[in-house]
C-alpha cells in the first residue's frame, strides 16, 4: 500500500510534524503548497500526489478533515472519507463519500474493502 500526504501547508511545517512524530518514512510522497500552483479546494495537490505514486484516482482513497480538502479530493476523482478534526467536527461534509468521527472507528483493511464494494456497486 502506497501512502502520500497532500497538504496545503508549507513543506517545512509538514515535514517538521512528520519528523516530530517519526512518521516521515511511512509516506511514499509528500506534496505541499510549494509543489503546485493552486492548493485546496483545487485538486492540484491530489493530482500531483497520484502522479508521484503512479496511482490512478480510481485506485486511491483520500482522508480529509476539511470541506476544502474533500472538494479537492473529489475534484481529483478520489473516493473521499471525511474525518473532521476539533475545529471542523461541527461542519457538514456533503461531498464526502463517507464521514467518520475518528480513524479509530474502523480498521483500514475494513475501510478499503467497503470502498471497493461501494465502487463496484456504483460501476454496475
Amino acid at each position: 500500500m502506497l501512502l502520500a500526504v497532500a497538504s496545503s501547508s508549507e513543506r517545512a511545517w509538514v515535514e517538521g510534524h512528520l519528523a516530530r512524530f517519526a512518521l516521515r518514512d511511512r509516506f511514499d510522497a509528500v506534496v505541499c503548497a510549494e509543489d503546485v500552483n493552486r492548493t485546496k479546494p483545487f485538486p492540484d495537490l491530489y493530482v500531483e500526489a497520484l502522479r508521484r505514486l503512479g496511482v490512478a484516482p480510481a485506485d486511491a482513497i483520500a482522508f480529509e478533515d476539511s470541506a476544502h480538502g474533500v472538494r479537492a479530493a473529489k475534484g481529483a476523482g478520489l473516493f473521499c472519507i471525511a474525518v473532521p478534526n476539533r475545529v471542523t467536527r461541527h461542519l457538514e461534509f456533503p461531498d464526502a463519500d463517507l464521514v467518520m468521527t475518528s480513524l479509530d472507528e474502523r480498521p483500514l483493511g475494513e475501510l478499503v474493502r467497503e470502498v471497493e464494494v461501494r465502487l463496484s456497486a456504483a460501476a454496475s
